[in-house]
């Protein structure tokens, strides 16, 4: 049966880019099954992959090969990577980008790749990762890949903070659709009804509800958002826009 092989990057979709990774990784004796999780995440954003990444992957049939490609440093001394977290496999730059995964499930080895001579400075996806991938679905060992790595680089994760005032976060993720992901977990979310309000910036979000379809159209709303957290949306529309937000817009329940 084919190998799993998910692909998430910031090259585009439909770019050449995404074609030659793609090509590459059919080579393998026997190809993988590919799956694209992203190609469209916002360029060298290393945090927002490692969110997706973290969310994504780990709910992968045990024994996926997953390849994240967000590198603004491909080219320079860092790192590159292969990990075994939980029951998954990971690909990527050493640079922060599974950090998410890593905060909830424990890594349990990691190898450090070399770049091979002739490899292009700017795309080790398709001239480092991609081949080590290849060997791997051809059945060589992920000890054969390069020494060990006794841990991987680890962003600092915003966590909720509670100040005099009440209690603080930040936008996290946006998602396709333009619904604004904050840090703040499902379970804050009898403190946030008890108040009655979210406030995303300088905007105040006061209705809140339990699905998208309980508001009018253009309703700015705030729910507990399938990834288990705390969301604000616009029904049909994007929050985005409408609140002028992102990545890091500080969130508060006062």
């Amino acid at each position: 049966m084919p190998r799993i092989v998910t692909l998430t990057t910031d090259f585009g979709t439909g770019s050449v880019y995404v074609a030659q990774l793609k090509a590459a990784l059919l080579h393998a004796a026997t190809p993988p099954t590919l799956v694209d999780i992203a190609h469209d995440l916002p360029a060298h954003a290393i945090r927002g992959a490692a969110w997706l990444a973290g969310q994504a992957c780990l709910a992968f049939p045990p024994g996926t090969l997953h390849i994240v490609v967000v590198d603004p440093g491909v080219g320079t001394n860092r790192p590159l990577a292969w990990a075994r977290i939980g029951s998954q496999e990971f690909l990527c730059p050493d640079n922060g980008v599974l950090s998410w995964a890593l905060q909830h499930t424990p890594l349990t080895a990691a190898r450090r790749l070399a770049v091979p001579a002739g490899a292009a400075a700017t795309f080790h996806g398709r001239d480092v990762l991609a081949p080590a991938a290849v060997r791997l679905l051809d059945g060589m060992p992920p000890e054969s890949l390069g020494p060990p790595l006794d841990d991987l680089a680890r962003l600092p994760w915003p966590e909720p903070r509670a100040t005099a005032a009440g209690l603080t976060g930040e936008i996290i993720h946006i998602d396709a659709f333009g619904n604004l992901v904050t840090n703040l977990p499902a379970d804050l979310w009898p403190r946030v009804a008890t108040t009655g309000r979210l406030r995303v910036g300088e905007h105040a979000i006061t209705t809140l509800v339990r699905t998208y379809g309980d508001a009018a159209p253009g309703t700015i709303i705030a729910l507990v958002g399938s990834q288990g957290f705390i969301e604000v949306a616009v029904v049909e529309g994007r929050a985005d826009v409408r609140l002028a937000a992102a990545a890091g817009t500080p969130v508060s329940v006062l």
